[in-house]
């Protein structure tokens, strides 16, 4: 169980995973702001710190230090229903899909009803998630500061971000659709824009525009399981004439 006694109960599971952390007190304080909120899952990927010289700024969640698991990017991924990538560099332009973020409270508000895994992912300390790792994140997150200093402590931006989300009284919610069948529809529509034509340059774009509205929009298994079967009857429909 990735939650325990948290804001709401009808999620399956929330980790907090740690991209290439270098300081131990970080690692520590985030084990024990994961303890203050009732989480108990924490995924480092290629860490490099030493965890026993975590242990003295953990408090009461050495526990955490203990369990935790080192995993590699594309199982995390694969791992979880939703992966919310973190960053300080946002964007308002509509044009930039790719930072594109959400507040904290809007992103409380789309998690409000959720009741699968989820996993908030950090970058690193100093440089954060890098552009092909927040493409793969299902929706994005940036705490603004109000200042030219956008950058908090990493300790600081669990803290917030598990604080908001656990304002939020959650309620049971139909079932997700799974990573797999959000990927086939990917790989469907991005098949269809390029028999319509659509210009190759801006396929990438387009695939990061559609994991965002997925993974914002939460959809059930039979709304994408409709979508897939329209986007089928398309293609099959534009194959029919020679396309």
């Amino acid at each position: 169980m990735g939650v325990k006694n948290f804001g709401f109960s009808t999620m399956k599971k929330l980790s907090i995973a740690l991209i290439e952390p270098v300081y131990e007190v970080n690692v520590g304080l985030i084990a024990r702001v994961m303890k203050n909120f009732g989480l108990e899952e924490l995924l480092l990927i290629n860490p490099k710190v030493d965890l026993s010289k975590a242990r003295k700024f953990a408090s009461h969640g050495i526990d955490i230090l203990e369990k935790a698991k080192t995993i590699g990017f594309d199982e995390l991924i694969k791992s979880f229903d939703i992966v919310v990538g973190t960053t300080a560099i946002a964007t308002k332009r509509p044009s930039k899909v790719l930072r594109k973020a959400l507040t904290p409270e809007c992103l409380a508000e789309n998690l409000k009803e959720f009741s699968g895994n989820l996993c908030l992912l950090f970058g690193r300390e100093s440089t954060g998630l890098k552009n092909e790792e927040l493409k793969k994140c299902d929706m994005i997150v940036s705490i603004d500061t109000g200042t030219e200093y956008r950058t908090l402590n990493i300790s600081h931006s669990v803290a917030m971000l598990l604080y908001e989300i656990s304002k939020q009284k959650i309620e049971a919610h139909e079932e997700i659709a799974s990573r797999e069948d959000r990927d086939r529809t990917i790989k469907y529509s991005i098949k269809l824009a390029r028999m319509c034509g659509f210009q190759e340059h801006k396929v990438p774009l387009l695939e990061e525009a559609i994991r965002k509205l997925l993974g914002k929009g939460k959809p059930t298994p039979r709304e994408l399981y409709l979508l897939m079967g329209l986007l089928r009857e398309a293609i099959l429909a534009l194959q029919r004439r020679g396309v």
